[in-house]
């Protein structure tokens, strides 16, 4: 709430959000991502709990801000950009230098898109709470006309340039899979890519990421944004190798007693080099969001939410199990517990409190073995075929009966 009713005055009349504020005043280099940001930043804050009132009053300046955006997209859907040169430019939104690999020559980046793209799912989904009706249809069907845009330049961009992998600009089709897992973790697949793609995008990346790390190659910096990749793996239902990847970076904090990372970290740590902003309190917010989706996230794409996703067995199978108390969702508290009670037999417990979500509670536990039977508050539930366990109501108490593997 502060930081929103802080920052909200130095949105222009025009609905242009500064990338950022410091003593100076706001700073105006074009980074678009900053449209579809505010608004999904007060649609988190809602979601959340936050005080409805504040949203009310902050909503003439949130669409203001779509309202810049969507001109800011108009002008990529002129008859020129229509007809491409270069192409895969229509509809998207303007050149920009969205992080720093960008500022020598502004590119068409979907790291920009992303953000639009969340930023209008969100806007759409405010207007609904908030009783707006009148714009409820009108962002909605904006949201839907740039989700399809971005797919075609996608698709088009990959097909064109013959790529196994994400882009990250259209200029350049460049590979970023930084950017890409930003894209993954915000709207949980990518218009236009499939899941083979993204599949090769993030074994491209954990081939690049060991053979750095076990020094088969040689290297000179990288940037710990890549944390932001954890949240993808998982997403992948890559789970061992989103551990790996965090407990890497865990043992290459610098400076250690900080428990932070600076923007660029380099191989020599003596190296006379750009360190960007230490401590980056970006990349300790990625870090945040990477540990919180081991234990819990919310899918919007199926309105669930999923305990356990990214937990290591021995976490909860030793010393007693583990317990979440009080961990803020978009569905109120939750409080939870997850243990062994004996070899093959797991045990969740879902305290009162949780508002059940409509797809449920998503139980991602991974034993070696198969889940053989299962019930919720004494009550035999089906075996699913595929995907997990789903608990439909609170407070509740389920065991999972597994094979001895």
């Amino acid at each position: 709430r502060d930081l929103l009713e802080w920052y909200a005055p130095y949105i222009r009349e025009d609905g242009t959000v500064p990338c950022c504020v410091d003593g100076d005043g706001p700073d105006w280099l074009p980074e678009y991502d900053s449209q579809g940001q505010f608004a999904h930043i007060v649609a988190e804050f809602l979601r959340y709990g936050g005080d409805r009132t504040v949203v009310e009053r902050l909503w003439p300046v949130v669409l203001r801000t779509i309202d810049r955006l969507a001109d800011l997209r108009a002008s990529r859907m002129t008859a020129a950009f229509q007809a491409g040169n270069p192409p895969h430019r229509f509809g998207l939104l303007p050149e920009s230098a969205s992080h720093e690999g960008y500022l020598a020559h502004p590119v068409h980046s979907y790291w920009d898109d992303f953000w639009a793209l969340r930023g209008l799912d969100d806007v759409a989904w405010l207007a609904g709470e908030l009783g707006d009706m009148a714009r409820f249809d009108a962002l909605g069907a904006l949201r839907d006309s740039f989700r399809q845009t971005l797919a075609a330049s996608l698709e088009g961009l990959i097909r064109e340039r013959e790529l196994d992998f994400v882009p990250g600009s259209v200029e350049w089709a460049d590979y970023d899979p930084s950017a890409t897992a930003n894209g993954l973790t915000l709207l949980e697949e990518l218009p236009g890519v499939s899941g083979e793609l993204l599949g090769k995008t993030f074994a491209r990346y954990l081939e690049r990421f060991r053979a750095r790390r076990d020094e088969t190659v040689p290297w000179d910096n990288y940037s710990p944004y890549e944390i932001r990749i954890v949240g993808a793996l998982l997403l992948l239902g890559w789970r061992d190798e989103a551990l790996e990847v965090l407990r890497h970076f865990l043992g290459d904090r610098r400076p250690g007693a900080w428990n932070q990372w600076p923007e660029i970290a380099w191989h020599d740590p003596q190296s006379p080099g750009h360190v960007g902003d230490i401590p980056h309190t970006w990349i300790a917010a990625e870090f945040v969001s990477a540990a919180r989706a081991i234990f819990v996230s919310e899918r919007h794409r199926d309105g669930s939410l999923v305990i356990g996703e990214g937990l290591p067995e021995q976490w909860w199978r030793e010393a007693g199990g583990i317990a979440l108390r009080d961990w803020p969702t978009e569905h109120g508290p939750l409080r939870c517990s997850l243990r062994l009670e004996r070899p093959g037999l797991v045990v969740f417990e879902l305290e009162a409190g949780l508002r059940v979500p409509p797809g449920g509670v998503r139980l991602a536990v991974r034993l070696p073995g198969a889940l053989l039977t299962w019930r919720v508050n004494g009550v035999p539930c089906p075996v699913p075929a595929e995907g997990w366990p789903v608990v439909s109501e609170c407070p509740a108490l389920a065991e999972l009966e597994f094979s001895m593997a």
